[in-house]
């Protein structure tokens, strides 16, 4: 792929020229980013067909598949008997990039290469040494730079995708990890609903590195093919399947008033737990959702918008916001303001759990 030298003449042969120059160079930069970038599919399955590349740069926010593809080399890149005089483990803090290229041009001992894993690379002194490197490689080692947090950038990359390999891992947003849970149980022979897929994601977030020993330690307690309960996750996991905010605000929003006040109830008696602030807030976000839902066309785009891309969570919050008139989400809004002032003090001396359960009262009433 080239550029050509062309002659213009008249402004509509420099606007062809100019259209034409803009799609060379997207395919340019698409074709680059293709080449020096893999997925954690595509570079996994390398892994298991004994494929090692020369270099691995593993760099992003997720530190999950870092830690995953990292930890596959380290215990499978050579037999354990060989590991003592072959594998060396290096912290980015404790190093630089001579030493780690050094370790990687000595000549393995009984074996055909030596693997050098930098662990913590973004604190790697003269990281552009490395780089350099990675253009001829040593062909007698496997050198992983895990670079979490951060990302090198793609112009510096572009001269060693042919010896190397790239991964980028990037945090997954929050839509995705309900989904991702009911794929990733799959990994150890576990089932679960969408319903407790999505109690997991509310109360532990997007940490895929938790989430993932979490199932780790259920398969030493259930036997194989078990389907994760809610009574499971709060068993084993330590989540209440009825006491937290997001079940407050299911409980409100469905008018089951007899649960609201059960769990309001238990926030009283854990108001440490289950901070006043961070009830007012999520209830606050909750609402305003399905305000700002029934104000729209409810259109598909605001759906993902409002609610996420998750069709359960949409399919949920539709029928919450459909259960409530316009007015009625503005009063409960209003509510909200009032007494997340009050809970900073304002024209109020009233005991946190007092204020809570006022709260709820004016919300159902």
């Amino acid at each position: 792929m080239g550029f050509h030298c062309l002659h213009l003449q008249g402004g509509k042969n420099r606007k062809i020229v100019m259209t034409e120059l803009l799609s060379l160079k997207n395919r340019f930069f698409a074709e680059t980013k293709k080449n020096y970038q893999m997925t954690y599919e595509q570079v996994i399955t390398k892994l298991h067909s004994k494929q090692f590349a020369p270099v691995y740069f593993l760099m992003g926010d997720e530190p999950f598949y870092i830690d995953e593809i990292s930890d596959y080399i380290e215990d499978n890149a050579m037999p354990e008997e060989q590991r003592d005089f072959n594998q060396i483990l290096l912290y980015g803090k404790e190093t630089n990039a001579d030493e780690v290229i050094a370790m990687a041009k000595e000549f393995p001992f009984g074996t055909e290469k030596r693997v050098v894993i930098v662990k913590e690379a973004k604190e790697l002194k003269n990281i552009e040494r490395l780089i350099k490197y990675a253009e001829a490689p040593s062909p007698t080692a496997i050198v992983v730079i895990c670079y979490k947090y951060a990302t090198i950038r793609a112009t510096q990359l572009k001269a060693i995708d042919k010896n190397c390999v790239m991964f980028h891992s990037e945090k997954m947003k929050d839509y995705k990890l309900p989904a991702w849970i009911q794929s990733h149980v799959g990994r150890y022979n576990f089932k679960i609903q969408p319903a407790v897929a999505n109690l997991l994601a509310e109360n532990i977030g997007v940490d895929l590195s938790r989430m993932d020993n979490e199932f780790k330690k259920l398969t030493i307690l259930l036997p194989p093919h078990s389907e994760i309960t809610a009574d499971i996750v709060e068993k084993h996991i330590g989540i209440s399947k009825e006491y937290n905010v997001y079940e407050l605000q299911n409980a409100l929003a469905e008018r089951k008033m007899d649960k609201a006040y059960k769990i309001v109830h238990y926030f009283c008696q854990n108001i440490k737990l289950t901070p006043n602030v961070q009830t007012i807030n999520s209830l606050a976000v909750f609402y305003l959702k399905l305000l700002a839902y029934n104000l729209s066309d409810k259109s598909k785009e605001v759906k993902e918008k409002v609610f996420g891309k998750n069709d359960y969570i949409q399919k949920i919050n539709v029928g919450y916001a459909q259960n409530h008139s316009v007015l009625e989400l503005q009063k409960i809004i209003g509510i909200l303001r009032e007494y997340d002032a009050k809970n900073k003090g304002v024209d109020c001396d009233l005991p946190d759990e007092e204020l809570l359960k006022e709260l709820v009262y004016k919300i159902t009433h």
